[in-house]
C-alpha cells in the first residue's frame, strides 16, 4: 500500500492548484482569544514561531503551543488556541486553497494535523517569503508563492512517516486496487469499464472518484503510467523500440507519437540521448578516480 500511497501523493501535488488567500505573522495573549472554535472555508498552515504557556485544541485533542510545532488546519476543521492568563504567542500563517478537495484527500490519506519541526528558521523563512511576495505583487509573485507553499507541503510531508501502520480508508483501498490492476495490464487494452469493474463503481462515477483523488482521468493516468514505464525500458540497453511500445500495449506509431508529445524527443532519440548521459557520466567519474589516484 505505501508505493501507491507515495503515487497518490505525487500525483496530487503535481496537478494541485493552489491559491494563497492570507499570510501574516500575528502576537496572540490571552485577552484577545475568543472561548469557542473557530473555523474556516479555506486551509491553514500555523507555525508557532514562540509561544509562552498554552495549546491549540483540534479533533478532541489538546495539542501544547511549543516553539517550533506546525499544523495543518484543514477547512471546516473547528480550533482554537488556548493561553495562560499573561501569556503570549508568535504564530506564522497562511490561509490556502487548493484543487481536488472536493473528495477530501488529506482526510483520506489520513495526515497528521501537527508536526513538531526540526529547522525551524527553514520553516519561518517559506512564510517569510509568503509574505513578502503577498506584499509585493510582482509579475512573479504568484509562482513564487506557490513555490513557497510547495516546499512548506514538502517538508511537511517527509516529516512524516507516511502511515505504515495506519489501516488506508476505504477509498484508498478501491485506488490501490486499480492503480495495481493498470500496472499488471499495461499490455492489454485497458478501458474504464474493465477499472471501474475492479471496485465496483458505476464507470461513469468511477471516472469522477479517481480523477479527484488522482488529479488525472483513468485513460489519462494509464497513458501516462505507459509513458512512465515506457521510459524506464529505453533506458536499459538491449531494449528496442518495438519491444517497449508492446510492453506498453500500444502500435509502434501511436507509442512513439505519444512519446514525442510526452517527452519533446521520438524513442529512438530518447534511448541516444540516455544512453550518451551514461556514458559521459561514466567518463567524468573515471576522470575523477584518476584525478584522486594522481
Amino acid at each position: 500500500m505505501r508505493t501507491n500511497y507515495i503515487t497518490i501523493m505525487m500525483k496530487h501535488f503535481e496537478q494541485m492548484n493552489l491559491e494563497v488567500a492570507a499570510a501574516a505573522e500575528t502576537v496572540l495573549d490571552a485577552s484577545v482569544l475568543k472561548d469557542k472554535d473557530t473555523v474556516y472555508d479555506c486551509h491553514r498552515f500555523l507555525f508557532v514561531r514562540s509561544s509562552g504557556e498554552g495549546k491549540l485544541i483540534a479533533q478532541n485533542k489538546e495539542i501544547p503551543l511549543e516553539n517550533g510545532k506546525l499544523f495543518v488546519l484543514l477547512a471546516g476543521m473547528p480550533h482554537r488556541i488556548v493561553l495562560e492568563q499573561g501569556e503570549s504567542a508568535t504564530l506564522q500563517w497562511c490561509h490556502f486553497r487548493s484543487s481536488y478537495e472536493d473528495r477530501d484527500l488529506y482526510r483520506a490519506l489520513q495526515i497528521p494535523f501537527h508536526i513538531r519541526v526540526e529547522d525551524e528558521d527553514a520553516v519561518s523563512g517559506f512564510f517569510v517569503r509568503l509574505f513578502e511576495e503577498l506584499a509585493r505583487n510582482g509579475l512573479t509573485s504568484k509562482l513564487k508563492i506557490k513555490a513557497a507553499m510547495l516546499e512548506l507541503i514538502s517538508y511537511y510531508l517527509d516529516s512524516l512517516s507516511l502511515i505504515d501502520n495506519t489501516a488506508p480508508t476505504d477509498d484508498l483501498q478501491k485506488i490501490d486496487r486499480v492503480l495495481k490492476y493498470i500496472d499488471e495490464h499495461l499490455a492489454d487494452n485497458i478501458t474504464v469499464e474493465n477499472m471501474a469493474r475492479q471496485v465496483y463503481l458505476h464507470p461513469n462515477y468511477f471516472i469522477v472518484f479517481f480523477k479527484g483523488i488522482l488529479g488525472y482521468s483513468p485513460i489519462q493516468y494509464v497513458n501516462l503510467r505507459r509513458m512512465e514505464i515506457a521510459k524506464s525500458l529505453l533506458l536499459k540497453p538491449d531494449s528496442n523500440v518495438s519491444s517497449v511500445a508492446g510492453q506498453v500495449g500500444m502500435q509502434i506509431y501511436y507509442f512513439s507519437r505519444m512519446f514525442k508529445a510526452h517527452t519533446g524527443l521520438t524513442p529512438s532519440r530518447f534511448r541516444k540521448q540516455a544512453a550518451f548521459i551514461a556514458a559521459s557520466s561514466g567518463a567524468d567519474s573515471n576522470e575523477r578516480e584518476e584525478g584522486k589516484s594522481r
